[in-house]
């Protein structure tokens, strides 16, 4: 938009040590854009100029159709990279070399001075409710953008949210815990940010859009896992627990993360002895949903039973700060304080 912060967006590509970073400038604004230097840093730089300004999801497209790297992701003008951003999350390929989308925290800063943290692990089922990752936040593979995924240009707003569910389709998605990108979420127009940078009736539309775009897979996904996990609480309560962790895994093979699936995962396999097992399910069912008690408190019954007395009383204390007139988490909590 051609923007005075471009110049210090542009130096926080410049300073990525990755070695081979392409960078493509597209000129969404209406005046003629001005001229930029061939190199940012030690990268190429191509500017992309258009006849008529360009929609966020339409010079999205641009960059898209001009990038030729292996793997691609955005930045806007007004927000930043910090150090190793791409190198980092290019690093963790190594972990899941399948996975098309690697992602990671955003730090979130206002005007204010209020810092942050937005992310979290991918989660089919969540992202249906919300997005959950950052477009600069992500890096997207150009095997999964060649199989034609592409921004939907009937969005004003969430275009990025609607990129991700048709990758989260095609896809697996990678979760790198990591912050090194920072997203001034009430600087621009768009209005889909924060503070100043909201339109409450823009987001509303664009809100009934995507839902209604997506209800029908959404729906099917929901109606498949809620029939295993079923099936899994079925077994679990007959004492088959193997057939309950079947169970439980073929619905985090159709729902990735679920994190009710991975809840009665963490439960069966706590009945079963399998502590340390189920330690990791309910860390990653509370991870993606930190704001439910439930699987907070969950967790901290795991810690309990392992004997992990600190982490126990953390989990717990966070179930009380989530619920605090929940009679059972006050319980746990005059519990842990007697030990």
């Amino acid at each position: 938009m051609a923007r005075p912060s471009l110049a210090s967006a542009l130096a926080t590509i410049a300073a990525q040590d990755h070695p081979q970073v392409e960078v493509i400038v597209v000129a969404a604004c209406a005046a003629p854009h001005p001229e930029l230097p061939q190199r940012c840093g030690p990268h190429s730089l191509c500017l992309l100029r258009n006849t008529a300004p360009l929609a966020r999801a339409a010079a999205a497209n641009a960059g898209l159709n001009a990038a030729r790297g292996e793997w691609i992701t955005f930045l806007d003008d007004d927000d930043a990279y910090l150090p190793g951003h791409l190198s980092g999350l290019l690093g963790a390929r190594a972990d899941t070399p399948h996975a098309g989308v690697l992602h990671s925290w955003t730090r979130v800063v206002l005007a204010d001075g209020t810092i942050k943290r937005n992310g979290q692990p991918f989660a089919l089922m969540q992202l249906y409710e919300r997005n959950i990752a950052h477009l600069s936040a992500a890096l997207v593979a150009r095997a999964a953008i060649a199989r034609g995924v592409r921004f939907d240009e009937a969005f004003d707003v969430f275009e990025e949210w609607d990129y991700f569910l048709q990758l989260a389709h095609i896809t697996p998605f990678h979760f790198v815990p990591r912050q090194t990108f920072v997203w001034h979420a009430d600087r621009g127009d768009s209005g889909a940010g924060l503070s100043g940078n909201r339109d409450e009736v823009k987001f509303a539309v664009a809100l009934d859009r995507i839902f209604a775009k997506w209800a029908a897979r959404r729906d099917a996904t929901i109606d498949r896992v809620q029939a295993l996990l079923h099936t899994a609480a079925q077994s679990a309560q007959r004492g088959d627990l193997p057939a309950a962790l079947v169970a439980c895994g073929e619905a985090l093979a159709t729902n990735p993360n679920d994190p009710w699936a991975l809840n009665l995962r963490a439960m069966v396999e706590r009945a079963a002895g399998r502590l340390p097992e189920a330690r990791r399910s309910q860390e990653l069912a509370a991870a993606v949903r930190p704001q439910d008690p439930d699987l907070v408190y969950n967790l901290a019954l795991v810690c309990r039973d392992m004997n992990d007395l600190p982490a126990a009383h953390e989990y717990c204390a966070r179930a009380v700060a989530l619920a605090p007139d929940n009679s059972r988490f006050g319980e746990l909590a005059s519990a842990l304080a007697r030990r």
